[in-house]
């Protein structure tokens, strides 16, 4: 084990911070760098996604921050199951989550009608309109492959928006 240490400024004296960092290979080492890694690639994919929402969204609506905030956590907990059981497909899944987030925009865009801006009602109306959209692709889609239309191979095909989030 290699110890570190850092002196924090402060308005006081100077405060030592003496921490220990597991070596590579040990015991809790993957188990950090695994975690560590998913979650860069989960904020990874809910910046793009949420890049490509603002694409769309534009000047012709403000965004509430609670409606930001509730989609990133509602995204977040089915991001987070997708990779866990599929792992981490977004190089091969991100042309179709982009584009599904284009059209969250635009629902969302849509639903907030008259309203200067998107709040979380609307925020909502438009995820649940994109997760039916998708759940049904994927149904049409399985059926047209000759696929089982069965709820294993839905969420498969329907990527990382439409994943139960159950696990």
């Amino acid at each position: 084990m290699r110890s570190m240490h850092a002196e924090i400024p402060s308005p006081g004296p100077s405060v030592v911070v003496e921490t220990t960092i597991p070596p590579r290979g040990s015991e809790d080492g993957p188990y950090i760098d695994d975690n560590l890694a998913r979650e860069r690639a989960l904020n990874y994919v809910l910046d793009d996604c949420f890049f490509s929402v603002g694409q769309v969204v534009g000047v012709r609506k403000a965004v509430d921050y609670d409606a930001v905030q509730w989609w990133r956590d509602h995204y977040r907990v089915k991001f987070t199951h997708a990779m866990k059981r599929f792992g981490n497909r977004w190089a091969a899944d991100r042309q179709n989550v982009t584009a599904m987030a284009f059209m969250l925009g635009e629902r969302a865009v849509g639903h907030a009608g008259s309203a200067l801006s998107i709040d979380v009602t609307v925020a909502r109306q438009a995820a649940a309109d994109v997760e039916r959209y998708c759940t049904l692709h994927a149904r049409r889609t399985a059926r047209a492959s000759g696929l089982s239309n069965s709820d294993a191979v839905v969420p498969i095909l329907a990527g990382y928006w439409c994943i139960d989030t159950q696990p």
